[in-house]
């Protein structure tokens, strides 16, 4: 490099010059300049040792010039950068300039400052003499840039796909998880406008809309670029300028298919459950009808026997006849309390409500448990609360769940101790309680007191006897009311059950239950309303033949199906819906590809064989999901394609495609 573009040595304290020659008011000049400056100006010798440090530089090291002026520049710099800034260094000696290198200076107080230095070299009387460097702290535009990159790296980590977009849907921005869930490689998206991830013409009009006001966040159908929707829960924001201006649009998109899938198999599930529930339930009720019929017979011919009605039994005979008449009351008991249960789990228990006279109802419970405490000299307490009202209710359910209390209670119970039955009034409710001195419960088992055939002795030796319904069938009987029970007790320390009745139960919504048919209002269709099945927007009616081998899946689509307004009508084989389509003509058909006998794919081939039949949508609903299987399907007529599990979104789509019809 010629002298010719070197710079002129920045003068030093020790360098002497004629006052108010022109050399000297040029370097008064130039110091007056980079002492004024806000960077940091510094020159160097050649072999880097500080010759010169304006006072903004000595700030920001936090030393005094002393400090700095004859010291090498290493020792500002910190240990890392030190290989690469004498490489840079000796780059400037080579070739004359030094530009935007970036390295870290330690300041005398421990902290980090990054300085971005341009340098050139400094040439005196013709003479390298050194180098000079001008450095600017870009501390905070380090610190921006590290949050941007995390932030960066953080978004395309993210498990959702997020874009920005500018106010006409543009995509500016998207992260890995866009590619991931929607198909297109990046660079194709960031080409791209919102619109390309929704299939429906509109919907990105209508997010982008509402997204520059207060924003939104809800569930809709999203398109992967293969063709295929899902659903997706989508969240729209603005991104706004300080003043609140927006200048652009957030979008979050979180692909719930899985979820959905999940919802589905569970709804099947639970009807699959419920179908099971009701089978036990008809079971258990015929059995205990069916058993009840023998029963008669025994208990009636022992009874006979006991009373010697036919003549006279020995001591052993009639000890005999009567443990047969005993254990047939405890059977017929059981048997009871079996039928008792199904009924209000079948919903079939009616309650016939009328008024009780609340003390006449607790003395008559005594007076029928009074044989069994006597046998084990128990001293039984009632306490009446005075001038309760009558209690309206079906007194003999009431009075069963107070046989049922009293009798755990003296069982329970050791010889000598003492059990009471208490009834008082709060508001307008009714308490029963029944308390014992007895061997209590202990907390963690009380869990599995109202469970059927529980007992919290189960051990093939168990001290005491019993079915294991008693409580349960209290607990059912309560809440049939309108009320419940409760429990207070611990090892050791006895017992109190407390019925809670409402004082009069006609009020009681559960006063007559009535578990809804399957088909008519199922449980499990509005459990799936909660789950995601949204109430769609009046366009939904019209027949839809639903052509399905499985009880469980037809199930299932008919109670979707039904929720959303649609007649349904369900076959399970090729040759009822060619019968059923003789007559009628429906919206939509919904069709199984496996079926036995005729498939699936040769009964659409039969339908679109008749001219009559050729416009009506055929959707197939099959478990398949290759895409030769899809086209297998369009092949044979249909015009679309459900993979089963089917969950809701998926479903409206087809729905809305095919029998929403256009709007005027």
């Amino acid at each position: 490099m010629s002298s010719a573009h070197r710079p002129t040595a920045v003068p030093s304290e020790s360098t002497p010059g004629p006052l108010g020659s022109a050399p000297q008011a040029s370097d008064d000049l130039f110091r007056a300049y980079v002492e004024a400056a806000s960077d940091i100006v510094y020159t160097v010798d050649l072999q880097g040792n500080f010759t010169f440090v304006n006072s903004y530089g000595l700030r920001l090291v936090g030393a005094g010039e002393a400090d700095i002026i004859g010291q090498p520049y290493l020792k500002i710099v910190a240990p890392e950068y030190h290989a690469p800034t004498l490489r840079a260094f000796e780059n400037l000696l080579k070739t004359g300039e030094l530009r935007d290198y970036e390295f870290v200076v330690l300041t005398q107080q421990g902290d980090r400052i990054f300085l971005e230095v341009n340098g050139r070299l400094l040439v005196q009387d013709g003479e390298l003499v050194g180098a000079l460097g001008i450095g600017r702290d870009v501390t905070e535009r380090k610190r921006f840039e590290a949050q941007l990159k995390m932030f960066s790296k953080a978004l395309d980590s993210a498990h959702d796909s997020a874009v920005i977009a500018d106010l006409k849907g543009k995509l500016l921005y998207a992260n890995l998880a866009t590619e991931r869930i929607f198909g297109y490689p990046l660079a194709t998206v960031e080409a791209s406008c919102v619109d390309v991830f929704f299939p429906g013409v509109g919907q990105a009009e209508w997010l982008l809309q509402h997204a520059t006001g207060a924003g939104w966040s809800g569930q809709v159908v999203c398109q992967r670029q293969d063709g295929h929707s899902f659903p997706a829960l989508v969240s729209v924001s603005p991104v706004c300028e300080e003043d609140g201006t927006p200048t652009a649009i957030s979008i979050i998109f979180r692909d719930i298919t899985q979820l959905e899938q999940f919802k589905a198999e569970l709804a099947s599930k639970n009807l699959e459950l419920e179908r099971a529930n009701r089978l036990k339930t008809e079971f258990l009720a015929n059995m205990s009808h069916e058993l009840r019929t023998p029963m008669t017979s025994i208990l009636g011919f022992s009874s006979l026997l006991e009373q010697q009605v036919y003549g006279e039994l020995n001591e052993r005979q009639a000890l005999y006849v009567g443990q047969i008449h005993q254990s047939g009351e405890h059977l017929l008991t059981l048997i009871n309390e079996v039928l008792d249960l199904s009924k209000i789990e079948a919903g079939q228990m009616n309650l016939h409500l009328t008024p009780i006279a609340v003390d006449a109802l607790c003395q008559d419970a005594l007076t029928m448990v009074g044989a069994q405490a006597s046998t084990k000299q128990l001293m039984i307490h009632r306490t009446v609360q005075a001038g309760l009202p009558p209690l309206v209710a079906d007194e003999v359910r009431v009075r069963q769940m107070l046989l049922n209390l009293l009798s755990n209670a003296i069982k329970f119970s050791q010889e000598g101790g003492e059990v009471g039955l208490e009834a008082r009034r709060e508001g307008d409710r009714i308490l029963l309680t029944v308390w014992d001195h007895g061997v209590g419960i202990p907390r963690e088992q009380q869990s599995l007191l109202f469970q059927p055939f529980q007992q919290l002795d189960s051990s093939l030796a168990r001290q005491y006897e019993g079915t294991g319904l008693g409580l349960a069938l209290t607990q059912r009987l309560a809440r049939l009311h309108g009320g419940n029970i409760t429990l207070v007790s611990d090892a050791g320390q006895g017992a109190r059950f407390t019925i809670d009745l409402p004082l009069d139960c006609r009020d009681s919504p559960l006063a007559a239950p009535k578990l809804p048919d399957p088909v008519d209002a199922p449980p499990a269709a509005e459990m799936l309303a909660e789950g995601g099945l949204i109430p769609l927007p009046g366009h939904s009616s019209g027949q839809v033949l639903l052509v399905e081998d499985h009880p469980v899946n037809a199930m299932l689509l008919e109670h979707m199906l039904t929720y959303w307004g649609y007649e349904t009508i369900h076959v399970s084989n090729g040759q009822s819906a060619l019968d059923w389509l003789n007559h009628h003509r429906p919206t939509l058909v919904l069709m199984d590809v496996h079926l036995p006998g005729m498939d699936g794919l040769e009964l659409t081939r039969q339908i679109r064989n008749q001219p009559e039949w050729a416009d009506i949508p055929i959707v197939a609903t099959t478990a398949l999901a290759r895409r030769r299987d899809r086209d297998r399907c369009i092949e044979a007529g249909m015009q679309d394609y459900l993979s089963k599990p089917i969950n809701s979104a998926e479903l409206v789509s087809v729905l809305a495609k095919y029998t929403w019809g256009n709007p005027d």
